[in-house]
Order: structure tokens, then sequence, then C-alpha cells
């Protein structure tokens, strides 16, 4: 009888026409007791049903320890569940997607005292999300028609007055008697946009909104549209439910008299700007990193948002610098985040400067792209797959740890998938 000879893993090369082995619910195992071949080959242990959520198919799971008491978080199909890490009964958070194909990307935050609760943040493409489980109290101000000049929005203790003339006319203060102006513009976007600038204070003081104006002091701007603006109370909890909402014209109307649903399970969108979605997000240093959707005028750029914070400034941007080709992911690794490319990868740090709080690593270099959402943190290494199928472990220096069997099969595993795609 011929012994057999056991491969330690599948070998399959195409290119040299060879027979292909496969080693079915097996490992190897170096075991010096052995004489001739030096490996034994384990049996695998069976995989056990843990759980079961939603329809299906699960395109991702995430949970973070320390934060929402270790629970798992699942995206099945369109919607994302929690699933209690006690008893495994889950809840379904809500639709994130329709008709979603690929894995979203999840980052959490921790709590920061009583005042700021814990986030999920979900990058799924078209939208970033976040969830929390003690929600900011929350507003709608809809644009039903014509927003006229003089129309008047009150958020808690704060006026503003839409206007078509100076901003500055008068004493504005945001009080009632003397609003802050607030430029009504050409169409109901500008002046929507125009007034979620005034909130928060972005977009140009004394075109925009009154020069003097103060950033509002309870309630932040979270999204806007063609038809719509979003705020929330600042602080997260009940007591935003109590913050009041009032308007007065026939083209604009708040959905309640005050913000609601504060201290209960919540879940939105994040406004991205530009509209532009978000493709993959990694939280380090108490930053939560965002790769926006890439094109033309995003390609190796990247936002960050501020510690608490669940709103990107439009300000807080960098781009990849050595060469800006367009980004796929963004990894946590060490003490750095890596920004994964498609022909180039870099590392980054948070520098603790207000000023300039994100910077390129430059005592490293890995020039070599990356297959989108390949990249894996395992223990202390960065494992990569690059461009062109090659298997490259980061730790301390780069290793190529893949075979040229194992990247061909990889090649045509990609071929696959951009022909799918195309």
């Amino acid at each position: 009888m011929t012994d057999i000879p056991l491969f330690p893993t599948d070998f399959e090369r195409q290119v040299a026409k060879e027979s292909s082995v496969r080693m079915v619910n097996r490992f190897a195992e170096r075991n010096p007791t052995l004489s001739e071949d030096p490996v034994a080959v384990i049996s695998r242990p069976a995989l056990r049903k843990f759980t079961e959520v939603g329809t299906g198919p699960i395109r991702e799971v995430y949970s973070s320890p320390g934060v929402f008491n270790g629970d798992l978080f699942a995206v099945s199909g369109d919607f994302l569940y929690r699933i209690s890490s006690v008893d495994l009964t889950f809840t379904n958070l809500g639709q994130i997607s329709n008709g979603g194909i690929s894995s979203p990307y999840m980052a959490a935050t921790a709590p920061i005292g009583d005042t700021v609760p814990a986030y999920l943040f979900i990058a799924e493409g078209a939208v970033l999300w976040v969830y929390t489980d003690n929600g900011h109290a929350a507003g709608q101000l809809e644009a039903t028609g014509v927003i006229s000049n003089g129309d008047v929005v009150r958020i808690d203790t704060i006026y503003y007055q839409y206007t078509n003339a100076s901003v500055d006319a008068g004493t504005p203060a945001g009080t009632v008697g003397n609003p802050w102006l607030v430029a009504l513009g050409v169409s109901t976007i500008t002046a929507l946009t125009n007034l979620y600038n005034a909130i928060d204070t972005t977009g140009n003081p004394g075109t925009d909104y009154s020069t003097a104006l103060d950033i509002h002091p309870t309630v932040q701007g979270t999204a806007y549209g063609p038809a719509d603006l979003f705020v929330e109370a600042k602080l997260a909890g009940p007591l935003g439910n109590a913050i009041a909402i009032t308007e007065t014209g026939a083209g604009l109307a708040w959905n309640n008299a005050t913000l609601t649903n504060g201290g209960g399970d919540q879940l939105r969108q994040v406004f991205v700007p530009d509209d532009a979605g978000a493709i993959s997000v990694a939280h380090i240093n108490s930053y939560v990193i965002v790769i926006p959707v890439q094109g033309d005028t995003t390609k190796g750029l990247f936002y960050w948002i501020e510690p608490g914070e669940t709103t990107i400034d439009p300000l807080n941007f960098a781009t990849a610098e050595r060469n800006p080709d367009g980004l796929h992911q963004v990894v946590v690794f060490g003490d750095m985040f890596w920004l994964l490319g498609e022909d180039t990868t870099e590392p980054w740090v948070t520098t603790g400067n207000p000023v300039a709080p994100m910077q390129r690593f430059r005592g490293i270099l890995f020039d070599r792209g990356s297959w989108e959402g390949t990249a894996i943190q395992v223990k202390d290494s960065l494992i990569v797959v690059d461009e062109n199928g090659g298997v490259f472990q980061i730790k301390g220096g780069q290793k190529r740890i893949s075979r040229p069997d194992i990247e061909e099969r990889i090649r045509r595993a990609k071929q696959t998938a951009d022909f799918a795609g195309a």
C-alpha cells in the first residue's frame, strides 16, 4: 500500500495544472514526537448554534467589552438587532438598508460620565447610522410650503428670523424681540441649510446668519435635506423632552411642540458632508474615524467625529497624503489607525493637539493597496490582502504569509467579485 501524504492546508494550482487536494474539518499542528513528518492533522471541532435573529443573511456581528453591557449587535438582512449577553433575547432596532449585500462596519464609543451615553456607529455605505440606548430628544422642522421673509423659528429660548435683507440689520441677539437673523436665500434648501449652520455656527457668519450669533447652548443640528431640518438636545436623556420648539408662517411646521423621545432606544442617521454616505468606521482615542463614499471630491478623504459627539463637523477632515487613491477601509491597530486604499496603505495617529488632531505616521511604509474589506487585526498583527491577492502580516515590519496557490485563488475570487459588481 502506498502512503498518501497529508497536506497542512488545501492545495490548488491551476496555473501548473496540478490536482486539487482538499483537507476537510482538519487543521495542522506541529508534533515533535513524529519522526518522518513532525505535523499532526487534528480534527476540527464542529460549530455550535449560538442564536438566530431575523431572516438573514447575517451580514455583520459586533460587540465591544464594557459597552452596552457586552451585548452583541448583528445585521440580519436589512435590520439591526441587539442580542442580550445575559439571556440571548434580541431586539429589532430598526431597518438600516434596503436590499444591502455588503458587510457594514461598526464602532462603539464608551459613555462619558452621566451626560454622554455609549454610541454605536454603523457605516452602511449609503448611510452612516448611530444607535444609543439613552437617546437625545429630537425634533423635525418641515418646510410644508414657501418659507417667507419674517418667519421666526424658536428652539428652546433662542429665536431665529428669516430675512431677505442684511443679516446684521438692527441689533440681533437671539431673543424674542431681537432674533438672530438667517438669510432666506433663493430656495427652500438654502434657507434650511442656513438655519442648520446658524444652530451649529458652521457656514459663513455675516452671510448665512448674523455675525455676532452664538452656537445654540442646548440643541444641535443633526441633518437637513431639501425640505427638512433635524435637531436634537445636546444632553442625552428625558430632560430634553421639555425643550420647546415653535415656528411662525404657513410654510414651516415642527413635528411636535417640544423635542421628543429622549431617554430611550434611538437609531438615527448621521449627516455626512455633501450627503456622501459612509463605507467604513473605526474608533480610536475617543475619536470616530469615518470613511465617506469615495468620489471625485472625496477621494482619499476621511472625517472624524469629536469625542462624545454624534455629528460630523465639515471642517474635521484630512486626506491621505502619499497618494490620494480611493480608500476602502479604516482599521485601528495599536496606537494608529490605518487607511487602506486601492494602491497604498497609510498609518495615522491622533496627536492630542486640538488644532491638528490627526497626523500621518511617517515611520512606517507599506507601499501596497488592499482588497476592499479584507484587512483585520489578529492579536498583535494586522493582516492585509493586497490588490494582487498577496496576504501580508504587519507586525513591526511586513511579512508575506500567503503561498502562490492561495494567492491564485484569491485573485480568482477578486475577479469574480469585481465582475459581479460591474
